[in-house]
C-alpha cells in the first residue's frame, strides 16, 4: 500500500475557520468532540490512529475557529478484496462537528480533504460505515 504523506496545507473557509491537518494539541479537543456527537470509544480510536506510525497525524484533519477544535474527520488506509483482487481503499471514520457549528458545510470540506488525500494515497476505492442516507450526499452509495 502507498503510505506516501499528502501535504494538507490549511485551508480558509467562511467565516474565518481554517481546515488543516490535526496536530497533537488538538488531542484532547478531538476526542471531547467525538464523544459528545459519538461515543466515549471514539475518542480512544482517534488516540489510536494517531499514535500509530503508519497512520499518524496525517490520517485527521480539523477544522477549527481560532484555537478551537469545531469539525474533524479521520481517513484510514483500508484494502477491499474481490475475490482474488485487492484494492487500495480509503475509509472515512471518526466525523464530528460541534452542533453549533452544524449547516456551514464542514463535513463536505473534510470529505474533500479525505477525497484528495486518498487518491494522492493511491486508493482506486473509497468505503464509508456510517449514516447511509447523509453519506449519499457526498457521493456514497
Amino acid at each position: 500500500m502507498n503510505t506516501t504523506r499528502a501535504a494538507c496545507a490549511p485551508r480558509e473557509l467562511a467565516g474565518g475557520l481554517v481546515l488543516r491537518e490535526a496536530c497533537p494539541g488538538d488531542l484532547e479537543q478531538i476526542g471531547a468532540l467525538l464523544a459528545a456527537r459519538g461515543a466515549e470509544e471514539d475518542a480512544l480510536d482517534h488516540r489510536l490512529v494517531v499514535t500509530d506510525p503508519e497512520a499518524g497525524w496525517a490520517a485527521c484533519a480539523v477544522v477549527v475557529d481560532g484555537d478551537r477544535v469545531v469539525s474533524t474527520a479521520t481517513l484510514l488506509d483500508e484494502e477491499v478484496r474481490v475475490g482474488d483482487v485487492r484494492l487500495p481503499a480509503g475509509q472515512v471514520e471518526l466525523v464530528a462537528t460541534d452542533r453549533a457549528y452544524e449547516g456551514r458545510g464542514l463535513v463536505r470540506a473534510l470529505i474533500g480533504w479525505a477525497h484528495e488525500r486518498s487518491a494522492a494515497r493511491g486508493h482506486v476505492i473509497q468505503v464509508m460505515i456510517g449514516i447511509p442516507y447523509f453519506y449519499r450526499l457526498f457521493g456514497y452509495e
